[in-house]
């Protein structure tokens, strides 16, 4: 074990499957993490956010984790990376935890996979859309092939059932 990552000071949250990328500053690294309420870990915060934090000195030791008010979290697990060109990417689940039902999701969250982008030195864009076949989706993984060109992987199921294959896709950023 090299380090751990504090909790926020003012907040309970469950801390867990992250992913580390470059951050904003020179040697800055940054972990964006997925979340759940600390004291009843099947529900998500309130509201639901992803937390993150920063490293200076190559992950000896992290900043504690504080919420990422841009950045959709419902107790699913996210991708955070950065592109040669400096841009942050954000690939998540919209709307409420897999098993929740709420209006606009019968069959509970994680139905679709949405993103924001982040150019150095600005602000999260607005939520766009990756996939959505009204299906269950979950665990994006993402990899860099050309400069804004992404190769992802994920898992998918029906509309009702998580998990029951995996889904290859392309996301090409726009300048």
């Amino acid at each position: 074990l090299e380090a751990f990552i504090p909790q926020p000071t003012n907040a309970r949250v469950f801390l867990h499957e992250g992913n580390i990328a470059p951050g904003d500053a020179p040697g800055e690294l940054k972990i964006v993490m997925r979340t759940a309420n600390y004291d009843k870990d099947e529900l998500t915060t309130d509201p639901p956010r992803a937390y993150s934090s920063i490293s200076r000195d190559g992950g000896h030791t992290w900043s504690a984790a504080q919420p990422e008010p841009e950045l959709h979290n419902a107790k699913s697990k996210s991708f955070f990376g950065r592109a040669a060109d400096g841009t942050h990417i954000y690939v998540y689940n919209d709307g409420p935890a897999q098993r929740d039902k709420a209006p606009g999701f019968p069959h509970g969250g994680r139905t679709s996979l949405r993103y924001k982008t982040k150019p150095p030195g600005g602000a999260w864009s607005a939520e766009k859309t990756f996939f959505d076949a009204g299906i269950k989706n979950s665990y994006p993984t993402l990899l860099e092939v050309a400069p804004g060109d992404f190769r992802a992987v994920w898992d998918s199921g029906t509309a009702d059932t998580a998990r029951t294959f995996i889904s290859f896709g392309k996301l090409k950023l726009k300048p």
